[in-house]
Order: C-alpha cells, then sequence, then structure tokens
C-alpha cells in the first residue's frame, strides 16, 4: 500500500531507533531466559502500514503511545515454564506498565489468552540510551504447541480478506482442542468453510463494506490488513451518520480522493465524510483523535478546521 510521504519520512526517522531497542530486547531476553532454554525468541519492530492502521483507528495521540513499536515473543516448551519466564522479565524490565492474561481465565473461554508484559526498557540501558525513554514493548511468552497454533492461524483468521464467524469460532475450538492440533493444522483451510456462514448481522455489514473499498478504491490504496480497514472506515461512517448502502456513492462524489496517490484508503473515506458534513464529524467522533498528514489536509481544506487536540502528534 502507498503511504503518505510525511508519515513515511517521520517513520524512517523512528524505526533506526526502534531497530537498536530490538536488538537490545533479544539480548536482554536472551540472557534472562537462559536457564529455561526457550525454543525461539522472537523479535520485530512494528511495520509501517501497521502502525498507521493503528494510529487511524484514533485511540493514541502518538506513535509513542502504541505498545508495541517493539514486541518480543518467548517460546518455552512447557507451560510452567511460561510463569518462570514471567517472573524474570518483571525483575529484569522493572517498569512493567501493564499485565495481559497473566491472571487464570475463564476455563470456557479459548480465545488467545497467552501472558502479555507491556514495559519500558531497563533503567541500567535508559541510563546509557535516555532518548528511548518513551519506547514501550510487548513482551509475549507462549508454549512451542501454542506458537505453533497462533502462526498456522494468524493470518488466516485475524487478517484475512473477509469476517467469517465460522473462522473465529473454529479459532476457540482448536485452543480447547490441542491434542489434535497438529492434524488440524494440516487441514485449517478446508475445516473453516466460510461459505457456510450463518447470518450474522455485525459480520455482514464489515463485509460489505469490504465489498465497496475492494470495488471502488485502487488496488495501491489498500492494506494488507484489511480488517482493520473495515473496522476503522464502520466508526468513520457510524460518527458520519453515513449507511453501508451510501458509501458507493459517497467515494462517488469524491472521485479526486479515491484516484489520489497520496490518500491512503482511510484518508480517502474520512476525506469525502468530512467534506460532506465536517460538523457533525467532529461532534460525533468526540474524543476520537485523527491522522492529519499535509497531503490530507491539502486535498480537504475543511480538515484544518480539526483542532490539534484531536490531532495525532506524528
Amino acid at each position: 500500500m502507498l503511504l503518505p510521504g510525511s508519515f513515511t519520512s517521520r517513520w524512517a526517522e523512528v524505526r533506526r531507533d526502534l531497530e537498536q531497542v530490538e536488538e537490545f530486547v533479544r539480548s536482554r531476553l536472551q540472557s534472562d531466559l537462559i536457564d529455561l532454554r526457550p525454543v525461539a525468541i522472537q523479535t520485530r519492530v512494528k511495520d509501517d502500514e501497521s502502525v498507521l492502521a493503528k494510529l487511524q483507528r484514533g485511540d493514541c495521540r502518538s506513535l509513542f503511545d502504541l505498545d508495541d513499536l517493539v514486541a518480543a515473543r518467548a517460546v518455552l516448551l512447557h507451560s510452567s515454564q511460561v510463569n518462570e519466564a514471567l517472573e524474570l522479565s518483571r525483575a529484569s524490565f522493572s517498569d512493567v506498565i501493564a499485565e495481559k492474561n497473566t491472571n487464570v481465565g475463564n476455563p470456557s473461554d479459548f480465545k488467545y489468552q497467552q501472558p502479555h508484559l507491556i514495559v519500558r526498557l531497563p533503567a541500567d540501558y535508559l541510563l546509557r540510551h535516555p532518548e528511548f525513554a518513551q519506547i514501550r514493548i510487548e513482551l509475549q511468552f507462549t508454549t512451542y504447541i501454542q506458537h505453533a497454533l497462533q502462526e498456522s492461524t494468524h493470518d488466516l483468521i485475524y487478517k484475512g480478506g473477509r469476517f467469517s464467524w465460522r473462522e473465529h469460532r473454529l479459532d476457540g475450538q482448536l485452543r480447547g482442542l490441542l491434542e489434535v492440533v497438529d492434524h488440524v493444522l494440516e487441514n485449517i483451510a478446508s475445516v473453516a468453510d466460510a461459505a457456510d456462514d450463518p447470518p450474522y448481522g455485525t459480520f455482514d455489514r464489515r463485509n460489505e463494506i469490504l465489498v465497496v473499498l475492494r470495488d471502488v478504491l485502487p488496488s495501491y490504496s489498500l492494506p494488507k490488513d484489511l480488517r482493520r480497514l473495515v473496522l476503522t472506515v464502520e466508526e468513520l461512517l457510524a460518527a458520519a451518520g453515513v449507511g453501508v448502502e451510501d458509501l458507493p456513492d459517497l467515494l462517488g462524489r469524491h472521485d479526486d480522493l479515491v484516484r489520489a496517490l497520496s490518500l491512503t484508503a482511510v484518508d480517502k473515506v474520512f476525506g469525502a465524510l468530512f467534506r460532506e458534513n465536517p460538523e457533525r464529524m467532529l461532534s460525533k467522533a468526540r474524543g476520537r483523535v485523527f491522522v492529519i498528514t499535509s497531503e490530507l489536509e491539502t486535498m480537504v481544506p475543511e480538515i484544518k478546521r480539526i483542532p490539534p487536540d484531536r490531532r495525532v502528534n506524528l
């Protein structure tokens, strides 16, 4: 997907720092967990498209409000080692901002429940690199077999090209049936037959949005993560009081935005909605902040009405 130049230039500056942090996090975890002999320690810097997509959801005021600009996953052989790894990492990365799934969950809930820590860099490292103090890191801990399941199903179920009730249900069932997971993983694509999905209003509406975006917008403006795009567009339409059935006509009235090379898919929809009813967008999307690039502001001058405190600080 083509991204706005103003964003990519800023992201290139930030990414250099994040790559240095990623290298440190990998080395620190390898040292901290050496006695547990982890099967693997994976690290990554979040990709630019995913960063912009998350910011466009409107929950973060800055790049550095994102919890997972740098993320690591420690893969351990046994579940008992996961708790040991958690304790070691809490001690090593002493500034723990948040914990997720670290307590016993509902026994009837089989959604993804692997433990996460959201941390800042250790104090000894920040003494040498105080410029990295605002960076948050996500640390995940999982077992070998859960890791295999997550790797095998993540893109199909969470980054697929449509919303499927049956695929989500299957994911939950697999987590409760790990004794047969090896067999199921080999056949997962055929097991979840999305064509047999029952009517489900929320997913039906989102799939309608997805069809319109694919049909109307140029392919170069569509991201890899179509699900997140649809969720963001769904929220924008709700704020504007525009139904899914009106989306094709809306985009048709703003063909200059649709064809613009410098705008993302979210920019195109948001720009069209804001042109037509800026007052409603500002009032109904109360509490939301917006990613405003110079490219979008040039094409939709009405955007200048959005005050600084409603804008993401890139």
